[in-house]
C-alpha cells in the first residue's frame, strides 16, 4: 500500500475513499482517528493518508482527478456565475534548513503548499468552493 493523497478534513478524505471502493480498489485510511481526535497532529503525521495498493496507483488517480475536473466544471463562479473555476496550486519552497524544518513541523512537509480557485472568466479568486 502507498500514500496518494493526505488530507486534514476527514470528510473530503472519505467521500474520496468512497469513490475509489465502489470502482472497486483496495484502500483506507490510515492515521484518521488519531487526527480525528486531535487535529493538531495533522502536520506532524503528515495528515491523514489516502493508501492504496501499489498497482492500483494510476487507476485512483485518474479516478480522483477526472472526478475533480467534473467538479469544477460545474461550478459557478461566485463573482460572475460563469462555470469556468480553475483550481491553482502554489508551491513555495525554503532555501534555508530552518525554514524548512519549521515547514515539517508546521505543515508536515519541507514546502508550503496552498490551493486558490481563479475564474477564467472574470478573474476572481476564492480560496474556498
Amino acid at each position: 500500500m502507498k500514500a496518494i493523497r493526505s488530507y486534514d478534513n476527514y470528510i473530503n478524505a472519505n467521500m474520496q475513499l468512497s469513490l475509489l471502493k465502489d470502482a472497486g480498489l483496495n484502500c483506507y485510511i490510515q492515521d484518521e482517528y488519531t487526527i480525528t481526535i486531535d487535529p493538531l497532529l495533522s502536520p506532524a503525521l503528515g495528515g491523514m493518508k489516502l493508501m492504496v495498493n501499489e498497482e492500483d496507483i494510476e487507476e485512483a488517480n485518474r479516478i480522483l482527478e477526472t472526478t475533480e475536473r467534473t467538479f469544477l466544471e460545474n461550478v459557478a463562479c461566485e463573482n460572475c456565475g460563469q462555470k469556468s473555476v480553475q483550481k491553482i496550486v502554489n508551491v513555495k519552497t525554503f532555501d534555508t534548513v530552518w525554514q524548512q524544518l519549521w515547514s515539517v513541523l508546521k505543515n508536515g512537509q519541507p514546502v508550503e503548499q496552498t490551493t486558490v480557485y481563479r475564474c477564467y472568466s472574470c478573474g476572481a479568486m476564492q480560496e474556498e468552493l
